[in-house]
Protein backbone atom coordinates (compact mmCIF):
# COMPACT_ATOMS: atom_id res chain seq x y z
CA UNK A 1 0.00 0.00 0.00
CA UNK A 2 2.53 2.40 0.91
CA UNK A 3 4.35 1.43 -2.66
CA UNK A 4 1.32 2.42 -4.46
CA UNK A 5 0.78 5.70 -2.39
CA UNK A 6 3.97 6.52 -3.22
CA UNK A 7 3.60 5.95 -6.86
CA UNK A 8 0.13 7.97 -6.81
CA UNK A 9 2.01 10.58 -4.99
CA UNK A 10 4.90 11.10 -7.20
CA UNK A 11 2.32 10.88 -9.98
CA UNK A 12 0.24 14.19 -8.84
CA UNK A 13 3.46 16.09 -8.24
CA UNK A 14 5.02 15.58 -11.95
CA UNK A 15 1.75 16.85 -12.98
CA UNK A 16 1.40 19.56 -10.79
CA UNK A 17 5.37 20.68 -11.61
CA UNK A 18 4.67 20.46 -15.62
CA UNK A 19 1.59 22.12 -15.08
CA UNK A 20 3.96 25.02 -12.79
CA UNK A 21 6.49 24.88 -15.63
CA UNK A 22 4.14 25.56 -18.75
CA UNK A 23 2.61 28.92 -16.86
CA UNK A 24 5.45 29.79 -16.05
CA UNK A 25 7.49 30.19 -19.48
CA UNK A 26 4.67 31.46 -21.27
CA UNK A 27 5.77 31.34 -25.25
CA UNK A 28 5.31 33.99 -27.42
CA UNK A 29 4.70 34.54 -31.14
CA UNK A 30 5.09 37.18 -33.51
CA UNK A 31 2.46 39.80 -32.72
CA UNK A 32 4.85 41.05 -29.96
CA UNK A 33 2.25 40.38 -26.88
CA UNK A 34 3.64 38.79 -23.94
CA UNK A 35 1.93 35.21 -23.87
CA UNK A 36 0.10 34.87 -26.61
CA UNK A 37 0.90 31.92 -27.98
CA UNK A 38 -1.26 29.93 -24.93
CA UNK A 39 -0.59 26.34 -26.14
CA UNK A 40 1.77 24.48 -23.15
CA UNK A 41 5.15 23.86 -25.03
CA UNK A 42 4.37 20.79 -23.02
CA UNK A 43 1.31 18.63 -23.76
CA UNK A 44 -1.34 17.83 -21.63
CA UNK A 45 -0.90 15.74 -18.99
CA UNK A 46 -3.67 13.39 -17.94
CA UNK A 47 -4.90 14.08 -14.15
CA UNK A 48 -4.82 11.00 -11.80
CA UNK A 49 -7.93 10.45 -10.14
CA UNK A 50 -8.21 12.04 -6.41
CA UNK A 51 -9.98 11.13 -3.34
CA UNK A 52 -10.58 13.67 -0.68
CA UNK A 53 -10.35 11.29 2.75
CA UNK A 54 -12.65 11.61 5.66
CA UNK A 55 -13.28 15.21 4.55
CA UNK A 56 -15.44 18.02 6.28
CA UNK A 57 -17.54 18.74 3.16
CA UNK A 58 -19.37 22.56 2.68
CA UNK A 59 -21.06 21.26 -0.31
CA UNK A 60 -22.75 24.80 -0.73
CA UNK A 61 -26.28 23.34 -1.82
CA UNK A 62 -27.76 24.58 1.45
CA UNK A 63 -26.00 25.84 4.94
CA UNK A 64 -24.31 22.74 6.21
CA UNK A 65 -21.45 20.53 6.51
CA UNK A 66 -21.38 17.09 5.72
CA UNK A 67 -18.58 15.27 8.33
CA UNK A 68 -16.53 12.40 7.57
CA UNK A 69 -16.41 12.60 3.74
CA UNK A 70 -14.96 11.10 1.33
CA UNK A 71 -14.69 12.68 -2.51
CA UNK A 72 -13.87 10.91 -5.36
CA UNK A 73 -12.94 13.14 -8.29
CA UNK A 74 -12.32 11.65 -11.76
CA UNK A 75 -11.87 12.98 -15.27
CA UNK A 76 -12.00 16.33 -14.35
CA UNK A 77 -15.62 15.98 -12.31
CA UNK A 78 -16.83 15.02 -9.14
CA UNK A 79 -17.31 11.37 -9.58
CA UNK A 80 -18.99 10.25 -5.72
CA UNK A 81 -19.03 11.34 -2.55
CA UNK A 82 -20.07 9.52 0.24
CA UNK A 83 -19.34 8.93 4.10
CA UNK A 84 -15.53 8.24 4.50
CA UNK A 85 -15.53 4.28 4.31
CA UNK A 86 -18.00 3.82 2.26
CA UNK A 87 -16.13 5.43 -1.64
CA UNK A 88 -13.91 2.53 -3.01
CA UNK A 89 -10.63 4.69 -3.95
CA UNK A 90 -9.17 3.30 -6.89
CA UNK A 91 -5.74 1.96 -7.05
CA UNK A 92 -3.10 4.40 -8.46
CA UNK A 93 -5.61 7.44 -6.67
CA UNK A 94 -3.61 10.69 -5.31
CA UNK A 95 -4.80 10.48 -1.74
CA UNK A 96 -5.49 13.74 0.09
CA UNK A 97 -5.68 13.77 3.92
CA UNK A 98 -8.86 15.56 4.56
CA UNK A 99 -9.19 15.03 8.46
CA UNK A 100 -9.34 18.74 9.90
CA UNK A 101 -10.14 20.14 6.52
CA UNK A 102 -13.21 21.27 5.06
CA UNK A 103 -13.87 21.43 1.14
CA UNK A 104 -15.62 23.33 -0.47
CA UNK A 105 -16.62 24.81 -4.08
CA UNK A 106 -14.45 27.52 -5.98
CA UNK A 107 -14.84 30.79 -6.12
CA UNK A 108 -16.11 32.80 -8.81
CA UNK A 109 -15.36 36.40 -9.66
CA UNK A 110 -17.88 37.21 -12.57
CA UNK A 111 -16.58 41.05 -12.24
CA UNK A 112 -12.54 41.22 -13.88
CA UNK A 113 -10.82 42.81 -16.63
CA UNK A 114 -7.93 40.79 -18.02
CA UNK A 115 -4.83 41.96 -19.60
CA UNK A 116 -2.27 40.05 -18.66
CA UNK A 117 -1.69 36.56 -18.52
CA UNK A 118 0.00 36.43 -15.06
CA UNK A 119 -3.20 37.78 -13.73
CA UNK A 120 -4.51 34.46 -13.98
CA UNK A 121 -2.28 32.90 -11.66
CA UNK A 122 -2.87 35.13 -9.38
CA UNK A 123 -6.79 34.24 -9.44
CA UNK A 124 -6.20 30.61 -9.57
CA UNK A 125 -3.68 30.93 -6.28
CA UNK A 126 -6.85 33.00 -4.52
CA UNK A 127 -9.20 30.62 -4.91
CA UNK A 128 -11.13 31.64 -7.76
CA UNK A 129 -11.58 28.93 -10.03
CA UNK A 130 -14.18 30.72 -12.52
CA UNK A 131 -13.89 34.30 -14.00
CA UNK A 132 -16.37 36.62 -16.74
CA UNK A 133 -14.35 39.32 -18.01
CA UNK A 134 -16.43 42.36 -18.74
CA UNK A 135 -14.84 43.52 -21.81
CA UNK A 136 -11.67 45.14 -23.14
CA UNK A 137 -8.26 44.29 -24.07
CA UNK A 138 -7.90 41.89 -26.94
CA UNK A 139 -11.23 39.24 -27.37
CA UNK A 140 -9.22 36.81 -29.67
CA UNK A 141 -6.49 36.77 -27.32
CA UNK A 142 -8.61 36.30 -24.20
CA UNK A 143 -11.10 33.54 -25.97
CA UNK A 144 -7.81 31.91 -27.30
CA UNK A 145 -6.39 31.82 -23.09
CA UNK A 146 -10.10 30.48 -22.68
CA UNK A 147 -9.93 27.78 -25.33
CA UNK A 148 -6.39 26.52 -24.02
CA UNK A 149 -7.29 26.41 -20.37
CA UNK A 150 -10.53 24.58 -20.87
CA UNK A 151 -8.59 22.14 -23.28
CA UNK A 152 -5.86 21.55 -20.45
CA UNK A 153 -2.91 22.91 -22.32
CA UNK A 154 -2.77 26.20 -20.44
CA UNK A 155 -2.99 26.92 -16.54
CA UNK A 156 -5.82 28.92 -15.54
CA UNK A 157 -9.46 29.29 -14.45
CA UNK A 158 -12.37 28.51 -16.36
CA UNK A 159 -12.74 32.06 -18.10
CA UNK A 160 -15.80 33.67 -19.33
CA UNK A 161 -15.84 36.36 -22.29
CA UNK A 162 -17.95 39.23 -22.64
CA UNK A 163 -18.71 41.35 -25.76
CA UNK A 164 -18.36 45.18 -25.09
CA UNK A 165 -21.18 47.26 -26.61
CA UNK A 166 -21.64 51.18 -26.39
CA UNK A 167 -23.67 53.52 -28.13
CA UNK A 168 -23.10 56.98 -29.52
CA UNK A 169 -20.86 59.25 -27.12
CA UNK A 170 -19.72 56.58 -25.14
CA UNK A 171 -16.19 55.60 -24.35
CA UNK A 172 -15.24 51.85 -26.08
CA UNK A 173 -16.45 50.20 -29.16
CA UNK A 174 -19.13 53.26 -29.49
CA UNK A 175 -22.14 51.81 -31.92
CA UNK A 176 -23.61 54.76 -33.98
CA UNK A 177 -27.19 53.11 -35.41
CA UNK A 178 -29.25 50.20 -34.17
CA UNK A 179 -28.18 48.33 -37.44
CA UNK A 180 -24.78 48.51 -35.95
CA UNK A 181 -25.99 47.55 -32.58
CA UNK A 182 -27.64 44.21 -34.67
CA UNK A 183 -24.59 43.44 -36.15
CA UNK A 184 -21.87 43.48 -33.36
CA UNK A 185 -24.59 40.58 -31.56
CA UNK A 186 -24.06 38.49 -34.80
CA UNK A 187 -20.58 39.34 -35.00
CA UNK A 188 -19.89 38.27 -31.03
CA UNK A 189 -21.99 35.13 -31.50
CA UNK A 190 -19.94 34.64 -35.06
CA UNK A 191 -16.89 34.80 -32.89
CA UNK A 192 -17.66 33.04 -29.93
CA UNK A 193 -18.46 35.23 -27.00
CA UNK A 194 -20.16 33.95 -23.88
CA UNK A 195 -21.90 36.86 -23.21
CA UNK A 196 -23.04 40.80 -24.52
CA UNK A 197 -22.05 43.59 -21.87
CA UNK A 198 -23.96 46.81 -22.39
CA UNK A 199 -22.91 49.96 -21.48
CA UNK A 200 -24.30 53.80 -20.17
CA UNK A 201 -24.09 55.05 -23.58
CA UNK A 202 -26.54 52.77 -25.78
CA UNK A 203 -29.75 54.90 -27.34
CA UNK A 204 -33.02 53.37 -25.93
CA UNK A 205 -33.91 51.76 -29.62
CA UNK A 206 -29.86 50.28 -29.62
CA UNK A 207 -30.58 48.43 -26.39
CA UNK A 208 -34.62 47.73 -27.85
CA UNK A 209 -32.64 45.99 -30.82
CA UNK A 210 -29.70 44.29 -28.82
CA UNK A 211 -32.46 42.82 -26.64
CA UNK A 212 -33.98 41.13 -29.33
CA UNK A 213 -31.05 40.10 -31.28
CA UNK A 214 -29.38 38.47 -28.28
CA UNK A 215 -32.50 36.43 -28.07
CA UNK A 216 -32.21 35.23 -31.63
CA UNK A 217 -28.61 34.54 -31.30
CA UNK A 218 -28.90 32.90 -28.01
CA UNK A 219 -26.40 35.21 -26.26
CA UNK A 220 -27.12 36.53 -22.41
CA UNK A 221 -26.89 40.75 -21.82
CA UNK A 222 -25.56 41.63 -19.04
CA UNK A 223 -23.36 44.96 -17.78
CA UNK A 224 -24.24 48.74 -16.69
CA UNK A 225 -27.75 50.60 -16.37
CA UNK A 226 -28.32 51.87 -19.69
CA UNK A 227 -29.09 55.47 -19.01
CA UNK A 228 -31.77 55.80 -21.69
CA UNK A 229 -34.22 52.91 -20.34
CA UNK A 230 -32.63 52.93 -17.02
CA UNK A 231 -32.66 48.92 -15.22
CA UNK A 232 -35.93 48.14 -15.08
CA UNK A 233 -36.77 49.01 -18.54
CA UNK A 234 -33.34 47.43 -19.52
CA UNK A 235 -34.60 44.03 -17.39
CA UNK A 236 -38.26 44.09 -19.70
CA UNK A 237 -35.81 44.57 -22.96
CA UNK A 238 -33.53 41.08 -21.89
CA UNK A 239 -30.81 42.23 -19.37
CA UNK A 240 -30.33 39.43 -16.97
CA UNK A 241 -27.28 40.57 -14.68
CA UNK A 242 -26.29 44.27 -13.69
CA UNK A 243 -22.47 44.27 -13.01
CA UNK A 244 -22.30 47.10 -10.35
CA UNK A 245 -25.10 47.52 -7.73
CA UNK A 246 -24.09 51.49 -7.75
CA UNK A 247 -26.37 51.28 -11.35
CA UNK A 248 -29.57 51.91 -8.99
CA UNK A 249 -28.22 54.72 -7.65
CA UNK A 250 -27.14 56.37 -11.10
CA UNK A 251 -30.18 55.21 -13.51
CA UNK A 252 -32.75 55.18 -10.52
CA UNK A 253 -32.27 56.76 -7.51
CA UNK A 254 -30.72 60.01 -8.75
CA UNK A 255 -33.48 60.84 -10.69
CA UNK A 256 -36.38 59.79 -8.70
CA UNK A 257 -36.76 60.06 -5.17
CA UNK A 258 -33.33 59.77 -3.98
CA UNK A 259 -31.52 56.84 -1.87
CA UNK A 260 -34.43 56.12 0.30
CA UNK A 261 -35.66 53.14 2.03
CA UNK A 262 -39.06 53.05 -0.29
CA UNK A 263 -37.00 53.32 -3.26
CA UNK A 264 -34.38 50.24 -2.22
CA UNK A 265 -37.62 48.37 -1.56
CA UNK A 266 -39.10 49.15 -4.90
CA UNK A 267 -35.60 48.50 -6.75
CA UNK A 268 -35.92 44.85 -5.00
CA UNK A 269 -38.83 44.55 -6.50
CA UNK A 270 -38.53 44.53 -10.08
CA UNK A 271 -35.39 42.96 -9.86
CA UNK A 272 -37.32 39.95 -8.18
CA UNK A 273 -39.56 40.18 -10.63
CA UNK A 274 -37.66 40.17 -13.40
CA UNK A 275 -35.48 37.52 -12.43
CA UNK A 276 -31.86 39.58 -13.10
CA UNK A 277 -29.15 38.68 -11.07
CA UNK A 278 -26.91 41.56 -9.25
CA UNK A 279 -22.94 41.60 -8.74
CA UNK A 280 -23.36 44.38 -5.83
CA UNK A 281 -18.94 45.08 -6.67
CA UNK A 282 -19.11 46.41 -3.03
CA UNK A 283 -15.27 45.72 -3.42
CA UNK A 284 -14.81 48.12 -5.93
CA UNK A 285 -17.24 50.59 -5.22
CA UNK A 286 -15.22 50.60 -1.38
CA UNK A 287 -11.91 51.17 -3.09
CA UNK A 288 -13.75 54.06 -5.50
CA UNK A 289 -14.76 55.84 -2.31
CA UNK A 290 -11.62 55.42 -0.19
CA UNK A 291 -9.82 57.05 -3.02
CA UNK A 292 -12.05 59.88 -4.61
CA UNK A 293 -10.09 63.10 -2.93
CA UNK A 294 -7.84 61.32 -1.36
CA UNK A 295 -4.89 60.40 -3.87
CA UNK A 296 -3.28 59.13 -0.12
CA UNK A 297 -5.15 56.39 -0.57
CA UNK A 298 -3.33 54.72 -3.37
CA UNK A 299 0.16 54.69 -1.19
CA UNK A 300 -1.56 52.72 1.42
CA UNK A 301 -3.08 50.07 -1.35
CA UNK A 302 0.24 49.70 -2.99
CA UNK A 303 2.16 49.33 0.62
CA UNK A 304 -0.39 45.83 0.73
CA UNK A 305 1.33 42.70 0.60
CA UNK A 306 -0.02 41.97 -2.81
CA UNK A 307 1.35 44.77 -4.15
CA UNK A 308 3.91 43.00 -4.72
CA UNK A 309 2.51 40.46 -7.21
CA UNK A 310 0.74 43.57 -9.53
CA UNK A 311 2.04 43.62 -12.44
CA UNK A 312 3.89 46.77 -13.51
CA UNK A 313 1.41 47.65 -16.16
CA UNK A 314 -1.41 47.67 -13.55
CA UNK A 315 0.47 49.67 -11.01
CA UNK A 316 1.16 52.41 -13.77
CA UNK A 317 -2.33 52.77 -15.03
CA UNK A 318 -3.37 52.90 -11.15
CA UNK A 319 -1.36 56.07 -10.93
CA UNK A 320 -2.23 57.87 -13.54
CA UNK A 321 -6.24 56.55 -13.20
CA UNK A 322 -9.04 59.38 -12.77
CA UNK A 323 -10.34 57.88 -9.55
CA UNK A 324 -7.09 58.77 -7.72
CA UNK A 325 -7.10 62.52 -9.27
CA UNK A 326 -10.73 63.09 -8.77
CA UNK A 327 -11.34 66.12 -6.30
CA UNK A 328 -14.46 65.72 -3.84
CA UNK A 329 -15.96 62.86 -1.50
CA UNK A 330 -18.72 60.43 -2.69
CA UNK A 331 -20.27 60.66 1.31
CA UNK A 332 -21.95 57.70 3.06
CA UNK A 333 -23.04 56.18 -0.42
CA UNK A 334 -21.03 53.25 -0.01
CA UNK A 335 -22.79 52.65 3.56
CA UNK A 336 -26.27 53.46 1.15
CA UNK A 337 -24.75 50.42 -1.14
CA UNK A 338 -24.26 47.73 1.32
CA UNK A 339 -28.02 48.58 2.84
CA UNK A 340 -29.07 48.18 -0.76
CA UNK A 341 -27.22 44.69 -0.86
CA UNK A 342 -28.80 42.98 2.17
CA UNK A 343 -32.43 44.84 0.65
CA UNK A 344 -31.52 43.07 -2.64
CA UNK A 345 -30.53 39.63 -0.68
CA UNK A 346 -33.71 39.46 1.82
CA UNK A 347 -35.82 40.41 -1.47
CA UNK A 348 -34.74 36.98 -3.04
CA UNK A 349 -32.32 38.77 -5.72
CA UNK A 350 -29.51 36.27 -6.35
CA UNK A 351 -26.37 38.31 -5.92
CA UNK A 352 -23.48 37.20 -6.98
CA UNK A 353 -19.41 38.44 -6.31
CA UNK A 354 -17.25 40.66 -8.72
CA UNK A 355 -14.71 42.60 -7.84
CA UNK A 356 -13.95 44.75 -11.10
CA UNK A 357 -10.14 43.65 -10.90
CA UNK A 358 -7.52 44.82 -11.81
CA UNK A 359 -9.36 48.10 -13.55
CA UNK A 360 -9.60 49.74 -10.58
CA UNK A 361 -7.16 51.08 -8.22
CA UNK A 362 -6.67 48.72 -5.26
CA UNK A 363 -8.65 46.24 -6.96
CA UNK A 364 -5.72 43.15 -6.50
CA UNK A 365 -6.49 40.19 -9.06
CA UNK A 366 -7.21 37.51 -6.89
CA UNK A 367 -6.62 38.82 -3.64
CA UNK A 368 -9.66 41.05 -3.58
CA UNK A 369 -11.96 38.64 -3.70
CA UNK A 370 -11.90 37.85 -0.16
CA UNK A 371 -12.02 41.97 0.12
CA UNK A 372 -15.64 41.25 -1.57
CA UNK A 373 -16.70 38.44 0.64
CA UNK A 374 -16.05 40.77 3.86
CA UNK A 375 -17.98 43.65 2.63
CA UNK A 376 -21.14 41.39 1.45
CA UNK A 377 -20.73 40.22 5.65
CA UNK A 378 -20.79 43.55 6.57
CA UNK A 379 -23.36 44.50 4.69
CA UNK A 380 -25.65 42.20 6.70
CA UNK A 381 -25.41 39.16 4.97
CA UNK A 382 -24.74 35.20 6.80
CA UNK A 383 -21.31 33.98 5.53
CA UNK A 384 -22.87 31.24 3.80
CA UNK A 385 -25.04 33.84 1.44
CA UNK A 386 -21.39 35.64 0.85
CA UNK A 387 -20.04 32.00 -0.19
CA UNK A 388 -22.92 31.19 -1.88
CA UNK A 389 -22.94 34.51 -4.15
CA UNK A 390 -19.23 32.96 -5.60
CA UNK A 391 -19.99 29.02 -5.52
CA UNK A 392 -24.00 28.10 -6.06
CA UNK A 393 -24.86 31.31 -7.31
CA UNK A 394 -22.82 31.74 -9.83
CA UNK A 395 -23.12 28.22 -10.87
CA UNK A 396 -26.93 28.89 -11.12
CA UNK A 397 -26.21 31.85 -13.43
CA UNK A 398 -24.48 30.44 -15.36
CA UNK A 399 -26.29 27.24 -16.35
CA UNK A 400 -29.18 29.51 -17.22
CA UNK A 401 -27.15 31.60 -19.35
CA UNK A 402 -24.26 29.88 -21.21
CA UNK A 403 -25.56 26.86 -23.54
CA UNK A 404 -23.55 23.70 -22.62
CA UNK A 405 -21.65 25.23 -19.95
CA UNK A 406 -20.34 22.76 -17.51
CA UNK A 407 -22.40 22.24 -13.96
CA UNK A 408 -20.22 24.10 -11.33
CA UNK A 409 -20.88 25.47 -8.21
CA UNK A 410 -21.51 22.73 -5.63
CA UNK A 411 -19.47 19.64 -4.05
CA UNK A 412 -21.62 16.62 -6.14
CA UNK A 413 -21.01 14.37 -8.29
CA UNK A 414 -21.19 15.14 -12.08
CA UNK A 415 -19.87 19.01 -11.17
CA UNK A 416 -16.78 20.39 -12.54
CA UNK A 417 -14.12 19.89 -10.07
CA UNK A 418 -13.16 23.01 -8.98
CA UNK A 419 -12.76 22.59 -5.65
CA UNK A 420 -11.24 24.58 -2.04
CA UNK A 421 -9.50 22.65 0.77
CA UNK A 422 -9.47 25.13 3.85
CA UNK A 423 -7.85 24.92 7.25
CA UNK A 424 -11.23 25.84 8.86
CA UNK A 425 -14.92 26.28 8.46
CA UNK A 426 -15.85 29.28 6.30
CA UNK A 427 -19.25 29.34 7.80
CA UNK A 428 -18.30 29.93 10.60
CA UNK A 429 -15.80 32.89 9.39
CA UNK A 430 -14.28 33.62 5.82
CA UNK A 431 -10.50 33.77 6.76
CA UNK A 432 -9.81 30.12 5.82
CA UNK A 433 -11.35 30.92 2.72
CA UNK A 434 -8.25 33.93 2.18
CA UNK A 435 -5.01 30.96 1.85
CA UNK A 436 -6.85 28.05 0.92
CA UNK A 437 -4.26 24.69 1.95
CA UNK A 438 -5.08 23.50 -1.44
CA UNK A 439 -6.77 24.32 -5.00
CA UNK A 440 -8.26 22.07 -7.19
CA UNK A 441 -8.30 23.00 -10.91
CA UNK A 442 -10.76 20.44 -13.31
CA UNK A 443 -9.73 17.43 -11.38
CA UNK A 444 -6.13 18.99 -11.26
CA UNK A 445 -4.66 19.18 -7.24
CA UNK A 446 -2.56 21.86 -6.60
CA UNK A 447 -1.36 21.90 -2.94
CA UNK A 448 -0.49 24.86 -1.26
CA UNK A 449 3.07 24.57 -1.54
CA UNK A 450 2.45 24.24 -5.48
CA UNK A 451 0.28 27.51 -4.67
CA UNK A 452 2.74 29.27 -3.27
CA UNK A 453 5.46 28.42 -6.09
CA UNK A 454 3.13 30.11 -8.74
CA UNK A 455 2.73 33.08 -6.92
CA UNK A 456 6.77 33.59 -6.26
Amino acid sequence: MAAVLARATAAALAVAASLLLALACPASDASGVEGSTVASPLPPAPAPPVAFVDVSVVPMDAERVLEHRTVLVRDGRIAEVGPAGGVTVPEGALRVDGRGKYLMPGLADLHVHLRMRGDLTLYLANGVTTVLNMGGFNGAQLRAWRDSARAGTMLGPELLVSYFLDGPGGRYGVLETVDDARQAVRQAKRDGYDFLKVYNSLSAEQMAAIGDEARRQGLAVIGHGVRSVGLERGFELGQVMVAHAEEYIYVDFLSNAGMTVPRYAAAASYTRGAGAYVTPNLSAYDAITRQWGNPAQLEAYLARPEARYLDPYWREMWRTSDYVTRPGSLGDRIDRLKRLTKELSDSGVPLLLGTDSPGIPGMFPGFSIDDDLRLMVEAGLTPYQALAAGTRTAGEFVARTVPDAEPFGTVAPGRRADLLLLDGNPLRALAPVARPAGVMLRGRWLPRSTLDGMLE
